[in-house]
C-alpha cells in the first residue's frame, strides 16, 4: 500500500482536521469568534496549522546541535502504515480545539496520537461557549458516548428565540430561526456548555492510544528528510526533553499560535502576524440570575451606535452578558494597570457600564444590577481570519 495508501489516508486526516475546525471554531456564548487578548492558560483554541507535507526546515526556536540524537528508526518515514507502524500525529495544545481533534483522530485506524499541552495542570478556566448545530452534530459523529456526556451538561438555546434588538427601543430587529435548519437536517440544536466541562469531557473520553502530556510544550520542530522521499517526518523537541519524531505535528495552541508563526515564518502577535484588534473591548458577567424570559428566550443581541450589550442563557438560573464597547487596542490593559480609571471613578465596572447604557433597556440595566464587581472581568478582542 506504500505511498499511495499513506496519501489516501493523509486525505482522511486533512478532512477530519477540517471536520474538527467546526468544532474548533467554537464561540462563546455570546454570537462572536473573537479571541481575547491574552493566550488561554488552557490550552490552545482552534486547530490552527499543519506541517510534515512539505520539504523544508522550520523552528520555534533553532535547535541546537547538541539536541539529544533520534535514531534513524524513530524519524524514517514508514514504507507503509500499519499497526506496528502508525501514522504519527502530535497536537500542540490541548484545548477544546486539540483534543476534539484527538478524538477525532482515534476512529481512524493505524494512527497514533500524542497531545502536548505546556500548562502542568488543567484547571477550570473560562466560561461557558456556544456549540452550533453543526459542530454538535460532529461530536455525536466521532463518539455517541461523548455525545452523551456533552447533553448532560449542555444548555439548549436553538430551540428558543435568538435575535437582535433595539438597544434603546427594546425592540426586535431580527429573530434568528436556529431550529428550523435543525430540525430539517435531524441535527441537535444549537446551545451552550461550560468551557471546563466541555474540556473534562474530551479528556475522559481519549483512548490509552492517544496520550495527553501535560507540562510539555513544543519548544522546536525541524522537518527531517529520507533522500528516498519527497515527504518528511517531523522531528519535535519539547519542554521536558523529550524528542519525538512524528509524520504530522498540528499547532492547536490558540490565536497566538508560535506553531503556526514557525511554520509560516511570521510573528506571532503584531504586524504580519495575520492577527488583528477587533475594536472592540469586552467587559463579561456570569451570575445566578432570574430572568422574565427565561425558557423562551437564548439569546438576544442589544445593539447601538459604537456598542451593543449581549445576554444569554446558560443553565437553569445561570445567565452570562457582555458589553462590548468601541474603544482603542489595550484597554483591557490600561484598566488593569490601573490607568484607565473610569470604572473606579464611576463605583466600579457595573456602574461604569450602567452611565455607558443609559437610557438603554431595562434588562440591560437589570442584570447590570444583580451583577457584583467582582463578577466581571474585561479584555480586548482580537480576529483572526480562517486559515
Amino acid at each position: 500500500m506504500c505511498r499511495r495508501r499513506r496519501h489516501l489516508l493523509l486525505e482522511r486526516l486533512a478532512a477530519v482536521l477540517a471536520c474538527a475546525a467546526v468544532a474548533a471554531g467554537l464561540q462563546s456564548s455570546a454570537p462572536s469568534s473573537r479571541s481575547s487578548s491574552s493566550p488561554s492558560p488552557r490550552g490552545g483554541g482552534g486547530v490552527v496549522a499543519l506541517a510534515a507535507l512539505r520539504r523544508s526546515s522550520s523552528s520555534l526556536t533553532k535547535a541546537s546541535a547538541a539536541t539529544t540524537t533520534t535514531t534513524a528508526e524513530t524519524l524514517a518515514w514508514p514504507d507503509e502504515i500499519s499497526a506496528e507502524r502508525p501514522l504519527r500525529v502530535v497536537i500542540a495544545g490541548a484545548g477544546v480545539g486539540g483534543l476534539t481533534l484527538a478524538n477525532a483522530l482515534r476512529r481512524l485506524p493505524h494512527v497514533d496520537v500524542q497531545v502536548l499541552e505546556k500548562t502542568s495542570e488543567f484547571r477550570r478556566f473560562g466560561g461557558p461557549i456556544q456549540l452550533a448545530s453543526n459542530a454538535m452534530e460532529l461530536m455525536k459523529t466521532i463518539d455517541e458516548g461523548m455525545f452523551a456526556d456533552i447533553v448532560d451538561k449542555f444548555t439548549w438555546t436553538g430551540n428558543l428565540t435568538n435575535g437582535i434588538k433595539d438597544g434603546v427601543r427594546d425592540e426586535w430587529y431580527a429573530k434568528f430561526d436556529l431550529k428550523t435548519p435543525a430540525e430539517e437536517r435531524s441535527m441537535p440544536f444549537t446551545g451552550v456548555i461550560e468551557r471546563p466541562e466541555l474540556q473534562s469531557i474530551l479528556l475522559d473520553h481519549l483512548p490509552t492510544s492517544a496520550t495527553v502530556f501535560k507540562g510539555s510544550e513544543v519548544t522546536s520542530f525541524a522537518e527531517e528528510c529520507d533522500l528516498d522521499e519527497q515527504t518528511c517526518p517531523v522531528v519535535v523537541d519539547i519542554s521536558d526533553g523529550r524528542r519525538v519524531g512524528a509524520d504530522v505535528l498540528v499547532g492547536a495552541d490558540g490565536i497566538w499560535s508560535e506553531v503556526r508563526a514557525s511554520m509560516r515564518n511570521e510573528p506571532a502577535k503584531g504586524d504580519g502576524s495575520g492577527v488583528s484588534y477587533s475594536g472592540y473591548t469586552v467587559f463579561a458577567g456570569e451570575l445566578d440570575y432570574a430572568s422574565p424570559d427565561e425558557g423562551d428566550v437564548g439569546y438576544k443581541v442589544y445593539i447601538g451606535p459604537a456598542q451593543y450589550f449581549v445576554i444569554t442563557n446558560v443553565g437553569p438560573g445561570r445567565y452570562q452578558w457582555y458589553a462590548f464597547l468601541a474603544r482603542p487596542p489595550g484597554s483591557a490593559a490600561a484598566a488593569a494597570a490601573g490607568d484607565e480609571s473610569a470604572a473606579k471613578g464611576q463605583g466600579g465596572p457595573a456602574a461604569y457600564l450602567k452611565g455607558i447604557f443609559d437610557g438603554w433597556s431595562k434588562d440591560v440595566h437589570a442584570i447590570l444590577d444583580a451583577t457584583t464587581d467582582d463578577q466581571i472581568e474585561q479584555r480586548d478582542l482580537y480576529d483572526r481570519p480562517p486559515s
